[in-house]
């Protein structure tokens, strides 16, 4: 690896601003709060999880979004009008792997989802989980607990993700809403970002959103839509990502690291059905390292996630 910081290419849905994302907040923290319904076998949502006791409240990072070439002729908004005649069926897999000098985790869960998007509301999103699943028995047999569990989301301009709300059941353990929250916001970070603009096929657009963690870094989102048929869209992506400064924060201490070097690289294709609140199909895979320097010996850690979606 360089000494530079290289670029880190994933793919992300994202598009909304600041004041969207703090509209939805103040939103959902100034209705009463209530317990959420298990009633939404419907097409569409006729109840919500926001505001309701015992939710958790994530944000999702905003991004803004510039249009680099708007593509072909017979240009048009990515967007379309929300189904409400039937609920979407989709099932995430998601793989998150780490490997160091010591030895390697990865965490990979399996989450069948059914999306109504809400009857009166569309920028309002319920889930529930189906049977969740892990390779992991340990973990497999803490997900069963989360069968069921209420999962909403609150939708932005260009369909983005801004905030994302979670009913954990009473049973279920900290492995198993960990496992869960970890599931849901990564797939959401690696969603793809629609501009608000016309587009036409070859179109390319941007996107710059700010992530928090252990490091922080700046993701630089390309996206080009390689084809639309009706409602139906298949866009390629790519994200280059760098770290907004040397930092790394040890997580579960108060110690830090100085980032050396850092590269991430990722690609993916995804379809999706505009009247739809998650892609169809596709995947996206990143792999990647990082070298952090302290008082001790350099240590380089290997890093992968992959996300996929099939519906059902």
């Amino acid at each position: 690896m360089s000494s530079a910081p290289p670029t880190r290419r994933i793919a992300v849905r994202g598009l909304c601003c600041a004041a969207a994302l703090a509209a939805v907040l103040t939103a959902c923290g100034g209705e009463p709060a209530s317990t959420p319904s298990a009633s939404n076998d419907g097409p569409c949502a006729t109840t919500s999880t926001s505001g309701a006791a015992g939710v958790s409240l994530l944000p999702i990072t905003p991004a803004s979004v510039t249009v680099t070439d708007p593509g072909a002729a017979d240009r048009k908004v990515l967007a379309a009008s929300p189904d409400i005649t039937a609920a979407q069926q989709v099932t995430i897999t998601t793989t998150s792997s780490e490997a160091r000098a010591g030895g390697q985790t990865t965490q990979s869960v399996t989450m069948p989802l059914t999306a109504r998007i809400g009857c009166t509301d569309p920028t309002d999103v319920e889930m529930s989980l189906g049977a969740v699943t892990s390779p992991d028995v340990v973990l497999a047999d803490a997900l069963k607990a989360e069968h069921n569990a209420r999962v909403g989301m609150s939708l932005g301009p260009g369909t983005m993700p801004v905030s994302l709300r979670i009913s954990a059941p009473d049973a279920a353990s900290s492995q198993a809403r960990s496992a869960v929250e970890q599931t849901l916001v990564q797939t959401l970070q690696h969603s793809v970002a629609f501009p608000i603009t016309p587009v036409g096929t070859g179109a390319t657009w941007r996107s710059v959103r700010t992530l928090t963690g252990a490091a922080t870094t700046t993701q630089t989102i390309t996206s080009t839509l390689r084809s639309r048929t009706g409602d139906t869209v298949t866009i390629d992506v790519t994200v280059d990502e760098t770290p907004v400064n040397d930092v790394f924060a040890v997580p579960g201490t108060n110690q830090t690291l100085r980032i050396n070097r850092y590269s991430m690289t990722g690609t993916g294709t995804l379809t999706m059905d505009l009247r739809r609140a998650l892609p169809t199909s596709g995947t996206i895979t990143t792999n990647g390292a990082r070298e952090l320097v302290g008082a001790g010996a350099p240590l380089l850690q290997q890093m992968g996630f992959s996300v996929s979606y099939a519906s059902r």
